[in-house]
C-alpha cells in the first residue's frame, strides 16, 4: 500500500513520534510511505534521522521555498487588510494535492488536529480515503465545549484513538462519526545499562533516582515534581534520592535556573534519547495535568525499561497504571476544582516506593510484563488492518 502520515510538526512530542516510528514500521513491513510535515519549519532533523530509514521521503512546504515565501507574504497582506489569512494555506492544500498525485497514494494517515482540518477538504476532492488518529487533541475541544470541528471528523473512513478513554468520550458526544477503535500506541526503545546512565550524571550507583520525561510545557507537571521531590530528600533515610528531569524548552530553562543551586536535581535538556536516561531511573514521574492527555509515551516507555510510574489520574493514564494483570505504578488525583495534581499524593507516593522495596519490585514486574502491549509491531499491524479496512470502505462507496 501506498501511504501518506500526516502531521503537524516532526519535532519532540506523542503524536509526532508515534507518527515517525509507525512510518517506519509500515517502511519495514512492505509499504511505500511518505511522512507530510504541515509546519515545514517544526523539524527537528537530528530526531527526523533517528526515527525515520532514509526510504521514507519527508515532504513538506519547504520543497517549495519561493512559494512558501511568497504565500506568507500574501498571508501577511491580507491580514493587514483586515481579510482572513488563508493564502498560504491554499497553496499548502495544492501542494498536498500534487503530492498524493504524484507518488500515487492509496490512503492518507493524519496525526494532528491541524493536519487532519488540511487533509479533509484535499482528500474529499481526489475521493482518497482517510484514517484520524485522535492523540488527546478533539477531547480538549470538547472539554472547551466545541463541536466546530465534527465535519473533519466525519470526512475520515475511521477514526482511530490512542485510549478507550478517548473512544468513549467521541462515541458520548456524538451518534454519527465513522468507526472508531482504539489502538494503543507502540514504542521504540533501545536497551541500555543503568550505570553508564549514572555514570555519564554522576549519579552513584545507590541512589534512588525519580526521573521525569515530558514535552517542556509547565502543564506536565514539572514544579510539582520538583517540589515533591524536595520533600521526599528531606525525609529519606540512609540511601540518597536524586531527580533527572529530561527535556527541553523555554520553561524548563527558567525552572533549571531556579534550581541551579540543588545539585541533587539534573537536567539533561532536549535530547534525541530519552530511553537511555530513562535506564538510569527507578522511578517514572509523570504529574501531568494537561487537558489533552491521552496516552502518554512516557509512562510506555518507562514500563519497557522496567520503571513503575507515578501519574495523575487523567486522560488514558489509568489504562497504562491498572492493567488486569496487575498495578504498574500508582495514580494521582487532580484537583476537580482547579485541575491540579495532588501534591500530597505525589509525595506519599514517591516514599512508598523509596521505602517498600516490595511494593516497588512488585509493580516493576508488572510494567515489564504489561510493556508486551505497547510494542512497534502490534500497533503497526492494527493500523495495517484499520487502513486496509478504510481503502476496501472507499473502494465500495466509490462502486
Amino acid at each position: 500500500m501506498r501511504i501518506l502520515i500526516s502531521t503537524w510538526s516532526l519535532q519532540v512530542g506523542g503524536g509526532e513520534v508515534l507518527a515517525m516510528n509507525l512510518a517506519a514500521e509500515l517502511h519495514r513491513r512492505g509499504h511505500t510511505v511518505f511522512v507530510f510535515n504541515q509546519r515545514a519549519e517544526l523539524i527537528d532533523h537530528e530526531l527526523v534521522a533517528r526515527l525515520l530509514p532514509p526510504e521514507v521521503k519527508v515532504l513538506s512546504m519547504a520543497d517549495n521555498p519561493l512559494t512558501s515565501f511568497w504565500a506568507y507574504k500574501v498571508n501577511a497582506l491580507q491580514q493587514r487588510l483586515g481579510r482572513p489569512a488563508i493564502f498560504y494555506r491554499q497553496r499548502q492544500e495544492a501542494y498536498l494535492a500534487a503530492c498524493l498525485q504524484q507518488h500515487r497514494i492509496e490512503l492518507v494517515s493524519s496525526h494532528a488536529t491541524f493536519s487532519d482540518a488540511i487533509c479533509a477538504p484535499v482528500i474529499q476532492r481526489l475521493g482518497l480515503p482517510m484514517v484520524i488518529t485522535e492523540h488527546g487533541e478533539y477531547n480538549k475541544f470538547l472539554f472547551e465545549g466545541r463541536c466546530d470541528f465534527l465535519p473533519v471528523l466525519r470526512s475520515a473512513q475511521r477514526i482511530l484513538t490512542v485510549s478507550n478513554y478517548c473512544q468513549l468520550n467521541l462515541e458520548h458526544a456524538f451518534s454519527d462519526l465513522p468507526p472508531i477503535q482504539t489502538v494503543y500506541n507502540g514504542v521504540v526503545t533501545k536497551p541500555y545499562v543503568a550505570a553508564d546512565v549514572r555514570r555519564a550524571l554522576g549519579i552513584s550507583p545507590e541512589a534512588f533516582v525519580f526521573g521525569m520525561v515530558a514535552r517542556g510545557i509547565a502543564e506536565k507537571g514539572w514544579e510539582y515534581a520538583v517540589q515533591a521531590f524536595r520533600t521526599v530528600r528531606a525525609l529519606a533515610q540512609e540511601r540518597p534520592v536524586r531527580l533527572v528531569l529530561v527535556g527541553g524548552s523555554d520553561y524548563l530553562k527558567q525552572l533549571q535556573a531556579e534550581c541551579a543551586a540543588d545539585t541533587d536535581i539534573l537536567f539533561t535538556g532536549q535530547v534525541p534519547n530519552p530511553d537511555f536516561y530513562m535506564a538510569g531511573f527507578d522511578v517514572g514521574l509523570l504529574p501531568t495535568y494537561f487537558r489533552a492527555e491521552a496516552l502518554p509515551l512516557a509512562i510506555i516507555e518507562y514500563m519497557v525499561s522496567g520503571k513503575p510510574s507515578i501519574a495523575t489520574r487523567v486522560g488514558g493514564i489509568p489504562e497504562l497504571l491498572e492493567p488486569t494483570s496487575g498495578p504498574t505504578g500508582i495514580l494521582i488525583d487532580v484537583d476537580a476544582a482547579t485541575y491540579i495534581p495532588s501534591l500530597a499524593m505525589l509525595t506519599a507516593a514517591m516514599r512508598q516506593y523509596y521505602l517498600e522495596p516490595s511494593l516497588y519490585a512488585a509493580h516493576k514486574n508488572n510494567a515489564l510484563e504489561a510493556s508486551q502491549r505497547f510494542t512497534m509491531p502490534a500497533c503497526a499491524a492494527q493500523y495495517e488492518e484499520a487502513f486496509q479496512t478504510a481503502v476496501g470502505a472507499s473502494h465500495s462507496t466509490a462502486a
